[in-house]
């Protein structure tokens, strides 16, 4: 009996000592891993608010402020994960409770907060320093320092400029394109013209002290007709000054010698009437008297500057007739002293060209008849709406004789709605 009684009793006291030394050790640790789940989820909901807020009011939130922010998250997030996997939890409870926390680290901090500081970085550190150089090196009008700053604008705009949309929040997406990368593009698309055009003119440099004058000239053809796409209004000082280095490298390379008039009195020999026109100054003199003539179509006007035939299309409805018939001054050209041997007609779209006649054409056949033949065999016909032409542009390229000089030259008629 005392034996049954003493056996009895040290079992109940084996069993609250048990109660007594497990149980709070047990409820303490569950307790103290929540505890530090709700604090890092409270702290991980909060990351992209940091950046998000300031936007809705639109400011751009420095970065200087979210380092601290970025670098407290991290150090608690690892911190939490270490408390669980060595808590006495059971491993799916442990798997269950990591899950929770690193879906919202992977949403608030690696899809958010830490990409937006990564963006900000990059906008700042490379696009928005490329602009200032940019700027200037156009105030100091030097060529060269603008096509290396223009290339590396360039490169970042196409290969690099994808970190700007990898994080979340719109408002702060689109405050950060706003500023550096609309202006970058906006910069890019700018010089584009003007720096193919100093490039080509270091290339007529080489060309001519390798005594290779004829291959200069040809590109200097090529740089008249990109001043052509340099604006005429709110051009700036850079550009004025690039356009004035054309001229002085046209003047050494391909100079325009004047007309030398009759001498006075001068019939037969003498030495009188002799000019030093090329076939091409003669065709261009023709085009430039006949366009005078004016437009035999109300629906159209057609005007000259350089070696581009401007089309201005007034009514919608305007046909391929229309500016066939307002383009006979223009083709009036061709005709009397001047024999055409071929043209080559092609229609830009996407900035490439469609070559879509190449042919002999006969001395007597009417030049606009080559011109409408080559757009039918794209589809424009004579009562074909004008509308499909605007922004784009037809160029021919004519081969033949002008007063028995040979001219070999190429315009472009550039079609614009007019506004």
């Amino acid at each position: 009996m005392n034996k049954r009684f003493i056996k009895q009793t040290t079992a109940a006291v084996l069993l609250t000592t048990s109660v007594l030394s497990f149980s709070p050790v047990a409820f303490g640790a569950s307790t103290s891993v929540d505890q530090s789940i709700s604090k890092v989820k409270l702290e991980l909901s909060k990351a992209t608010t940091h950046y998000v807020n300031p936007a809705l009011d639109g400011k751009l939130a420095s970065v200087d402020t979210l380092y601290t922010a970025l670098n407290s998250v991290k150090k608690n997030y690892q911190n939490a994960v270490k408390e669980i996997k060595s808590s006495k939890l059971s491993q799916k409870e442990k798997d269950a409770k990591l899950k929770e926390i690193e879906t919202l680290y992977n949403e608030k901090v690696t899809k958010g907060l830490a990409p937006y500081i990564d963006a900000y970085n990059y906008a700042t550190k490379y696009l928005d320093p490329l602009l200032a150089d940019i700027k200037a090196a156009e105030a100091k009008n030097d060529f060269a320092a603008v096509e290396k700053a223009y290339h590396e604008l360039s490169y970042q705009l196409k290969g690099r400029t994808a970190i700007l949309y990898r994080f979340s929040g719109k408002a702060s997406r689109d405050l950060l394109l706003d500023k550096y990368k609309q202006p970058s593009d906006q910069k890019r698309d700018e010089l584009m013209v003007p720096v193919t055009i100093y490039m080509k003119l270091v290339e007529v440099e080489k060309l001519v002290k390798e005594g290779k004058l004829d291959e200069a000239k040809k590109v200097l053809e090529t740089i008249q007709a990109l001043v052509e796409q340099l604006p005429t209004t709110g051009t700036s000082s850079f550009v004025k000054e690039l356009v004035k280095t054309v001229d002085k490298v046209t003047e050494v390379v391909a100079p325009v010698a004047p007309v030398t008039p009759p001498a006075a009195g001068g019939g037969g020999g003498g030495g009188g009437g002799e000019t030093s026109q090329t076939g091409n100054d003669l065709l261009k003199a023709a085009l430039e008297k006949q366009i005078q003539a004016g437009n035999a179509s109300g629906d159209v006007l057609v005007s000259l500057s350089g070696k581009t035939f401007t089309v201005k299309v007034k009514k919608a409805e305007s046909t391929l007739g229309s500016f066939t018939n307002a383009a006979k001054p223009v083709f009036a050209a061709f005709k009397g002293n001047t024999v055409v041997n071929s043209v080559v007609v092609k229609y830009i779209a996407g900035g490439n060209d469609v070559i879509i006649s190449n042919s002999n054409v006969n001395s007597d056949q009417d030049f606009e008849v080559v011109i409408s033949k080559a757009l039918a065999q794209v589809g424009l016909k004579e009562d074909s709406t004008l509308d499909i032409l605007i922004d784009h542009d037809v160029t021919f390229e004519v081969k033949g004789t002008i007063d028995g000089k040979s001219f070999d030259d190429k315009y472009t008629f550039s079609f614009k709605e007019n506004k």
